[in-house]
């Protein structure tokens, strides 16, 4: 079997993920899971996972449409909802081009999909397409498979092509967890120690991961 690649990808504001809406400034989303009924055209059963603090009350999932709460336990609430398949979500969209989704989060900002991909050609694919689903794309992380990275050249990563704003902001994410898995900050927190808008962070983000990816995939 062909080697293959673990991808993050990170969509700003999706707009036909119907799981990414129910998290707030206080409560994350995580632990998605999907099973299809029946075949094409058919229905998906999804659930997930509220997780936030104590401190702050979950947000009202329960009043939207045909959401419903089966289980809770300290700060974490699991929600099951129904819909149908095939709207073109960030999920269904990775996995229509043959990758196999292992891992979904959110927060109020964006949600992260990390993925098996069988090669970058693919992974470039997959981005394309996912640029019409959000308001900007961002790959997190891109990890290959040690046989797959000796077998290639290495990959040359030149931050001159960043403006000082551009490195300002990918040093500031890194430093406050904005990477990490779960991370320790998010879009907004992230934005407000820079003293900046949510979007403005975003946008100069994307941008120089743009840059960045432009060298690592050979673009």
């Amino acid at each position: 079997m062909a080697d293959r690649v673990l991808a993050e990808v990170e969509v700003f504001d999706p707009r036909s993920c119907q799981v990414a809406p129910h998290a707030d400034e206080a409560w994350s989303i995580t632990d998605v899971s999907r099973s299809a009924l029946g075949g094409e055209g058919g229905t998906v059963v999804e659930e997930f996972t509220l997780t936030g603090s104590e401190d702050a009350p979950p947000p009202d999932a329960d009043a939207r449409e045909r959401v419903e709460k089966v289980f809770s336990f300290d700060s974490e609430f699991v929600y099951r909802f129904e819909r149908t398949a095939n709207q073109g979500c960030v999920c269904e969209r990775i996995e229509r081009l043959g990758c196999v989704v292992q891992d979904v989060s959110a927060d109020e900002n964006s949600m992260v999909v990390t993925f098996l991909v069988e090669d970058i050609e693919t992974l470039r694919d997959v981005i394309k397409d996912l640029q019409g689903e959000g308001e900007s794309i961002s790959l997190r992380r891109l990890v290959e498979s040690s046989e797959s990275a000796s077998g290639g050249q290495p990959a040359i990563l030149d931050r001159d092509a960043l403006t000082d704003r551009q490195n300002e902001v990918l040093e500031r994410a890194y430093e406050m967890g904005y990477f990490e898995h779960p991370r320790d900050a998010t879009a907004g927190e992230v934005a407000e120690d820079l003293g900046i808008a949510t979007t403005t962070f975003t946008e100069h983000l994307a941008a120089a991961q743009r840059k960045l990816l432009d060298d690592l995939l050979g673009a």
